[in-house]
């Protein structure tokens, strides 16, 4: 009895959670230099990275909203059009592959030439779509030259606009025209049954089929007209000095990356070294060796 509580006193409950502690920082502070030098390595890349490789660049901003009602008033309409289908279009390949052909920018700084899939990737990479939880949209692109990030940022908008319009116009009339053609063309061949039997149509056959080509002339007009998609809150300016890149960012998250590779490295260095203790494990790792030799 008394034998087993002198080894409770020797070895309490938490012993092993200590010592597994203390193992850690022995570690780590034998392979100081390591990982010290692996930290230091990591964020001299960083800063290479952040500013040599990373160019600043002027940013314009486009500020819209989305319409939320279809409202019909003089032959004017309004289109009901989802923040995140704005943002689809803006982004898609049509409106990508627009600007890339009025910028030029198949073009590369050297004076040489990119795929079209290229210099999407790069355009994309200028482009940032923000939908706050009030539905403005704002539009936000980057370029080396300030009159370039404005142009290129009202370039988008109208593009954008225009695709918008269209497919308003598709969404609003067209169904609509569809089903008028075909109520009309039963609506005739309705009467021209009725006068063939020797009949005469009735007043309010006429008059249902009056209205049906009133209403697919009115469409006749609205297809000429614009819908309104989207207000203009905020158009493009030009930006007087170049947005920040996160370069501070770059620069932590890289020493934070060289912390992590570190430590990952001590720790299998301090494997490697301590495993010729152990007879079996020296055998492998001579038979490793022998394996990647041959």
């Amino acid at each position: 009895m008394s034998n087993y509580s002198s080894e409770q006193e020797l070895y309490p409950e938490n012993c092993d959670e200590e010592m597994s502690i203390l193992d850690i920082l022995i570690v780590l502070a034998e392979q100081k230099k390591l990982i010290i030098g692996t930290v230091l390595l990591f964020t001299l890349a960083g800063l290479l990275y952040a500013f040599f490789l990373t160019e600043p660049k002027y940013s314009s901003e486009v500020q819209m909203m989305p319409l939320t009602s279809s409202v019909l008033d003089n032959g004017d309409f309004a289109v009901q059009m989802p923040g995140n289908i704005v943002g689809g279009v803006i982004l898609s390949n049509a409106t990508l592959d627009a600007v890339i052909d009025e910028f030029g920018l198949l073009k590369t700084r050297g004076g040489g030439s990119q795929s079209r899939i290229t210099a999407r990737r790069e355009l994309e990479k200028d482009i940032k779509v923000d939908i706050d939880k009030n539905s403005v949209i704002t539009l936000k692109v980057d370029a080396s030259e300030p009159e370039t990030a404005m142009k290129m940022a009202g370039f988008i908008y109208n593009k954008t606009v225009g695709t918008l319009e269209e497919m308003g116009i598709t969404a609003t009339v067209s169904n609509k025209d569809a089903y008028l053609e075909g109520a009309i063309k039963k609506k005739i061949n309705e009467i021209e049954k009725k006068s063939s039997d020797g009949g005469s149509p009735k007043i309010t056959s006429l008059l249902d089929l009056y209205t049906m080509l009133t209403q697919y002339d009115e469409n006749r007009k609205i297809k000429d007209k614009s819908p309104m998609v989207i207000q203009l809150i905020s158009p493009a300016s030009l930006p007087d000095e170049k947005a920040p890149q996160g370069r501070g960012k770059i620069v932590v998250l890289s020493a934070l990356l060289g912390l992590f590779c570190a430590v990952m490295l001590a720790f299998a260095r301090h494997f490697w070294k301590s495993s010729d203790e152990d007879a079996a494990t020296a055998e492998k790792k001579k038979r490793l060796r022998m394996l990647l030799r041959s």
